[in-house]
C-alpha cells in the first residue's frame, strides 16, 4: 500500500505536500526558494489495515555542511491518515528555506492510532483472529532519515522545487512479540524543480481534500479540514468543475461558483503549484451545512437492513463516533442509496456498463460508502448507527495484475487485502475496468501495464455477479516495492 503527503519548502516560498490523507499545515511564505515535499505509503501476512493515522511532529532538511543547523520545514504537527492515499496527494504545509546543498531529510512521527482486520489465523496482542481492531502501536524509532539518491539536493535561488516521499506501510509495520510496532520506512519517489516565475506549472495534485466552507469571496472560498484544524484558500477559474450540487438546491445549469454557499461540507481536487496558490480542479458537494456526513470502508454485510464499516472520516464530528472506530450502520426503511462521482467523470463514467448502486443487495465488503448519520446509541461496546443515505465513493485498493484484455481495456487484479480474502465468502479476485482518459500514475501509457504488477486502483467498486468490478481512471504502479 502506498500513500503519499506533500510538504512545501521555499527559499522565496516553499512547500511541502503529502500524500497520505488530506492534512495540511498552512504557512505563508515570505522568502526562500519554493520546495513541495510529498509522501506517500505501500501490514504483515493476514492483517488489512483499514485505518492507519499519525502525526508527523516535525520535518528537517539537513544541510551537506555538517556544521550548519538542521532546517525546519513543518511548523507544527500534522494529522495524517495514510489510510487512504494509495493514489492520492495530501497537501501538509508551506516553508522556506535558503538556497544550499541538502544531504537528507528528517521525519519525526508520533501517536499512531491503527485500525486492522486480523485474518492471519492467530492474536494480533489482544486482536483475536477474524475481528476487527483498534490499536495505539508504538513508534520504534520514532524517526526517518533518507539520505540516500538523489540527495545531495541543490537548492537554488529563484527556484521552486519539490520532494516527492513515499511510506511504505506494508514495511513499516511490524509483528513484535505478537504486538505491532511501527518502524517507518520512508522513501524518496521524486524530485521537481522549476523557475520560481513559471507560476502557472502545476508542482503537485491534492485530490480528496475534504472540509467545511468558512468563508466566500469573489472566485475564491476558505475550506477547514476538520482532522487537521487547518485552511486552504481555494481559487476556482473558468475550468473548474462543479458536482452534485443539485442535492443542494443549486438550480445554476451548468453549475458554478455562485452554489458554494458557507458551512457546507464540500470536497476538492486540487492543483498546488509549489508557493502555495491552490486551484480547484473539481469541487464536489457532499453535504449541506446542517448536516454531517461520515465515511467508512465496509467490514462485512450482515443483512439487507445492516452492514458493519470503519470510519476513517467524518465531517464534522459525530457525537459517540470517532474516527477509526468500527460501527454497525443500520440503514432506514427507504433509504437512498446513490453513487459519487469523485475521479469519475461528469456521467459517473459506469453507466454505460449497466453497474447498479441502488439497494442493499449491491453492497459488498471493501467498498467505501458515505453515509448520513442520524441516532447513534452504543451498547455492549458496539456502536450503531441509522442512516437515511448511503454513498458509494471510490475505493483504493492494491493487489497483483492477473491478467490483460486489451480488447475490453479490463485487467484482473488478485493478491488481493486480507480485507477481501478473509471475507465470507472469499473475494480472491476484482475485475477493473479502465476508462477513457487513464491516469497511470509511474507507468508510461497502457502498454506497459503487465501481469505481475504489483498496482493500486481508484474507483468505484461494484458488487457484480461471480467477481466484483471497480470501475477506474487511475492506476498507480509500486515500482520497487
Amino acid at each position: 500500500m502506498r500513500r503519499s503527503f506533500v510538504f512545501a519548502l521555499a527559499l522565496l516560498s516553499s512547500a511541502f505536500l503529502a500524500a497520505c490523507g488530506a492534512s495540511t499545515n498552512s504557512m505563508t511564505p515570505t522568502s526562500g526558494v519554493p520546495m513541495s515535499l510529498t509522501i506517500r505509503d505501500t501490514p504483515p501476512s493476514g492483517v488489512a489495515v483499514l485505518f492507519f493515522e499519525a502525526s508527523i511532529t516535525g520535518a528537517s532538511l539537513q544541510p551537506s555542511d555538517s556544521s550548519k543547523a538542521a532546517v525546519a520545514v513543518l511548523s507544527a504537527p500534522v494529522e495524517v491518515e495514510f489510510g487512504h492515499l494509495q493514489t492520492d496527494t495530501a497537501f501538509l504545509s508551506l516553508a522556506n528555506v535558503p538556497p544550499d546543498t541538502y544531504a537528507s531529510i528528517q521525519l519525526t512521527f508520533a501517536n499512531a492510532q491503527l485500525t486492522i482486520a486480523n485474518h492471519s489465523g492467530a492474536m494480533i496482542g489482544s486482536c483475536a483472529n477474524n475481528t476487527v481492531c483498534q490499536m495505539t502501536p508504538n513508534f520504534n524509532p520514532s524517526s526517518a532519515t533518507v539520505s540516500g539518491a538523489p540527495f545531495p539536493i541543490t537548492v537554488d535561488a529563484q527556484s521552486v522545487f519539490g520532494i516527492k516521499l513515499d511510506f511504505n506501510v506494508n514495511s513499516s509495520i511490524q509483528s513484535m512479540q505478537n504486538d505491532l510496532s511501527i518502524n517507518p520506512a520512508v522513501t524518496i519517489a521524486q524530485v521537481t524543480q522549476r523557475h520560481d516565475s513559471d507560476e502557472g506549472q502545476e508542482m503537485e495534485q491534492l485530490d480528496e481534500v475534504e472540509g467545511q466552507v468558512t468563508a466566500v469571496s469573489t472566485n475564491q472560498f476558505t475550506l477547514m479540514n476538520r482532522r487537521s484544524g487547518q485552511s486552504f484558500t481555494v481559487n476556482v477559474d473558468g475550468t473548474t468543475v462543479f458536482e452534485e450540487f443539485e442535492r443542494a438546491g443549486c438550480t445554476a445549469n451548468p453549475q458554478d461558483f455562485t452554489c458554494i454557499k458557507m458551512d457546507q461540507i464540500l470536497q476538492v481536487k486540487l492543483s498546488e503549484n509549489g508557493t502555495g496558490t491552490m486551484l480547484a480542479k473539481r469541487v464536489e458537494f457532499v453535504e449541506d451545512a446542517s448536516k454531517q456526513a461520515i465515511k467508512g470502508t465496509i467490514t462485512s454485510v450482515d443483512s439487507s437492513t445492516q452492514f458493519h464499516m470503519v470510519v476513517f472520516k467524518e465531517e464534522p464530528d459525530v457525537n459517540g463516533i470517532s474516527e477509526g472506530s468500527a460501527v454497525a450502520v443500520t440503514i432506514n426503511p427507504n433509504a437512498t442509496f446513490q453513487v459519487g462521482r469523485a475521479e469519475l467523470g461528469e456521467d459517473g463514467g459506469f453507466g454505460n456498463f449497466g453497474f447498479n448502486f441502488a439497494t442493499s443487495a449491491d453492497l459488498m465488503v471493501g467498498q467505501d460508502v458515505q453515509i448520513r448519520p442520524g441516532t447513534v446509541m452504543s451498547s455492549g461496546g458496539v456502536v450503531t448507527v441509522t442512516t437515511d443515505l448511503v454513498r458509494l465513493w471510490p475505493s483504493q485498493i492494491t493487489g497483483q495484475v492477473g491478467s490483460i484484455d486489451s480488447g475490453k481495456g479490463t485487467f484482473t487484479l488478485t493478491m488481493l487485502s486480507p480485507l477481501f480474502t478473509g471475507a465470507t465468502p472469499p473475494v480472491t479476485t476484482i475485475t477493473v475496468q479502465m476508462l477513457s482518459g487513464m491516469d497511470f500514475e509511474d507507468f508510461p501509457s497502457q502498454a506497459s501495464l503487465a501481469m505481475g504488477n504489483t498496482v493500486s486502483v481508484k474507483g468505484l467498486l461494484f458488487n457484480t455477479t461471480g467477481t466484483p468490478t471497480l470501475v477506474t481512471r487511475i492506476v498507480s504502479g509500486h515500482n520497487g516495492d
